[in-house]
C-alpha cells in the first residue's frame, strides 16, 4: 500500500495562508462531507456530524471540534480537527485514535446550530 491516496489526500484544500493556517476549512469540510456521502470515506467517531463542525466552531462554545474518518480506498484513519483559537488539522492517525481521544461534552445543539429558519429570519 502506497502513501498517496487520491481519495483522502485530495480532501485537504489549501488557501493562501501561512502554515499551519493554510487549510481552507470550508472547502476541506465540504470535501470530507462529499466523500462520506458517496461512500469513499466513513465517519468513525466525531463530536458532531461533519456538516455541523463549522457552526459549532463559530459559536465559541467548544474549544476543539474533531472528527475521525477512515478512507475506504487506502484504509487510513484521518483526524479532522478545528480549534477556535488555533489552526485546523487534517492528518493521518493510528486506527485506534478515536478510542483514545479525550472526548468532551458538546454544548446543546439549540445553543449553536443554525437552522434554515434562523437563516431566513435574519436575512
Amino acid at each position: 500500500m502506497g502513501t498517496d491516496c487520491a481519495t483522502c489526500d485530495s480532501a485537504l484544500v489549501h488557501n493562501t495562508g501561512t502554515p499551519p493556517h493554510d487549510i481552507d476549512i470550508t472547502k476541506t469540510s465540504a470535501a470530507l462531507e462529499e466523500r462520506v456521502a458517496d461512500g469513499r470515506m466513513r465517519v468513525l467517531r466525531s463530536d458532531v456530524p461533519l456538516g455541523d463542525m463549522l457552526a459549532l466552531a463559530a459559536s465559541d462554545l467548544k474549544y476543539t471540534i474533531v472528527s475521525f474518518v477512515t478512507c475506504e480506498s487506502c484504509g487510513r484513519t484521518r483526524f479532522w480537527g478545528l480549534c477556535i483559537r488555533g489552526a485546523p488539522s487534517y492528518k493521518v492517525v493510528e486506527a485506534g485514535a478515536p478510542e483514545t481521544w479525550p472526548w468532551e461534552a458538546v454544548p446543546p445543539r439549540h445553543l449553536w446550530a443554525q437552522t434554515d429558519h434562523d437563516t431566513k429570519e435574519h436575512a
